[in-house]
């Protein structure tokens, strides 16, 4: 799967791999206490800012039957189980389950069970939540892809499965002699979790659906750390085996890691959107940035933008994308005050008045009930909060066959740029000014394939001579649309009513 240390993850033998992690965890849990779960001289403040972070990402659970594996000295048992209708807190770790239960013992709803979570046994059904907060770093890959297929059968059709791990390196800064954690790139998750498939008694198939995967905001802040990682997952029972996902089609076609690659070769290094770093600091610098300030970026790309408004401002970023590989790419690069997040943000969760910034490039092509997501941006900002988009845009009018054939192939929806700023009126912006920057996107096409046919040997050497023909035969198509004046490119800046 392509994990960093991948060999290691699944070079023990099960008995070996269980035994390591419980002699590991023997020795760093001596004392149950919140600096030994966490591993970190900084704990207690952290502790404080990311359990409520972390409950909110889970969402509602109240009058849900909860299994909690891992659940350690009861950092969350105590706050699930006060909406639940029962928990069951499991962990391998006696002393552990022990403290939990001193700790919660005033609890009636909670069970507690010392056990290991990938030798738990649970009737089919019986459970609407699987929570879990640092467990499948401590299991193989195996035992990972064992405990998701028992876990999709354990919740029932809607539950929900919900885990948070560290990713890519070790996070706390307590030193250890010797570390079996598996730091895995996000990428694995999302390679075992998206494969698993069971049957229901009655036939039918269930499978995962991605609700959000996102970064741990609070060590983002701290620690400038977005290895801290959150999934939210839903059960899903359909008749027939399940068929790619719309994001699933974006990380294999047009968002492939190859493709982001000849994108960002294209666009310049962190940007896979028109212009690249030069129409991003022309668009920023309309905005108005203050440090502190709170930015949604929405389809954020692999996070060129959201580096540079955090640097040159010192915003919090939030960037939002559909892509794993998209997202992962840009999780791979930095450490910064960006967090990131994998998910629709057609129905992803936003906390109301959250934001001073709305902010997307060339994304919101892709999204088809655009009124109600302009509302959803609203909705999200605070008073007084701006928008800006970038976004593809067509003539007035109908299109032409060909050019409406391009439009249904790529399954955009597209509109004038009158019609664009009219929908967000009509949502309830004010100040807005739908700009056609057509002449721009047609100078940005022009200099991106002169330079692609300029550096051909090079890109050719790196990728190869299909994909240079491929860049260069989509950018002169676009150009031509562009001449023919079907497609056009629209800018549009906003603001929320105070």
């Amino acid at each position: 799967m392509g994990s960093l240390g991948h060999g290691r993850i699944d070079a023990k033998e099960p008995a070996e791999e269980r035994a390591a992690q419980k002699s590991y965890w023997a020795d760093h849990s001596a004392t149950a206490s919140v600096e030994a779960m966490m591993l970190d001289s900084q704990a207690s403040v952290i502790d404080k800012e990311e359990r409520p972070e972390v409950l909110t990402m889970l969402g509602c659970v109240e009058g849900a039957r909860i299994v909690e594996l891992g659940a350690g000295i009861g950092r969350f048992t105590g706050e699930l189980a006060v909406a639940a209708r029962s928990v069951l807190a499991v962990d391998f770790m006696e002393n552990l389950i022990a403290e939990n239960r001193r700790a919660n013992s005033h609890r009636r709803n909670v069970r507690w069970q010392v056990g290991d979570a990938t030798e738990l046994e649970l009737p089919a059904g019986s459970a609407d939540v699987v929570f879990s907060n640092w467990l499948l770093m401590y299991l193989s890959d195996k035992e990972v892809a064992k405990l998701a297929g028992d876990a999709l059968t354990w919740v029932v059709e809607g539950g929900t499965v919900f885990f948070r791990e560290s990713c890519f390196r070790q996070s706390g800064d307590k030193a250890r002699k010797n570390n079996p954690t598996h730091y895995r790139n996000p990428r694995d998750y999302f390679a075992i979790f998206d494969s698993v498939e069971t049957r229901e008694a009655d036939g039918r198939y269930a499978h995962f659906e991605l609700i959000s995967c996102k970064c741990v905001d609070t060590y983002v802040r701290i620690k400038k750390n977005q290895n801290q990682i959150c999934w939210k997952w839903n059960k899903v029972v359909t008749a027939e085996p399940v068929r790619d996902s719309f994001r699933a089609f974006l990380d294999t076609q047009q968002y492939s890691s190859n493709g982001i690659a000849r994108y960002e070769r294209i666009f310049g290094p962190g940007f896979v959107s028109t212009g690249g770093l030069e129409t991003t600091k022309e668009f920023v610098d309309m905005l108005g940035l203050k440090p502190d300030e709170r930015v949604l970026d929405v389809g954020c790309g692999i996070g060129g933008g959201d580096f540079y408004m955090a640097a040159k401002f010192g915003a919090f970023v939030h960037g939002v994308d559909l892509s794993v590989n998209m997202v992962t790419t840009a999780l791979e690069r930095t450490v910064s005050s960006v967090s990131f997040e994998i998910a629709d943000i057609t129905t992803c969760e936003m906390a109301k008045e959250s934001y001073d910034v709305v902010y997307s490039r060339d994304t919101i092509l892709h999204i088809h009930d655009k009124p109600a997501l302009f509302k959803r941006f609203l909705d999200v900002l605070k008073p007084g909060g701006r928008l800006l988009i970038s976004d593809y845009c067509r003539a007035p009018g109908s299109p032409s066959d060909k050019f409406a054939a391009y439009i249904a192939q790529r399954g955009y929806d597209l509109h004038s740029v009158d019609d664009y700023g009219r929908m967000l009126t009509k949502a309830g912006f004010v100040d807005v000014k739908a700009e056609d920057r057509t002449w721009q996107f047609e100078a940005c096409l022009k200099k991106e394939v002169e330079a692609a046919e300029a550096g051909r040997e090079e890109f050719v050497r790196d990728f190869s001579a299909a994909d240079h023909d491929a860049i260069v035969s989509g950018w002169r198509d676009k150009l031509v649309r562009v001449g023919e004046g079907e497609q056009r490119w629209g800018l549009f800046v906003a603001a929320k009513p105070l």
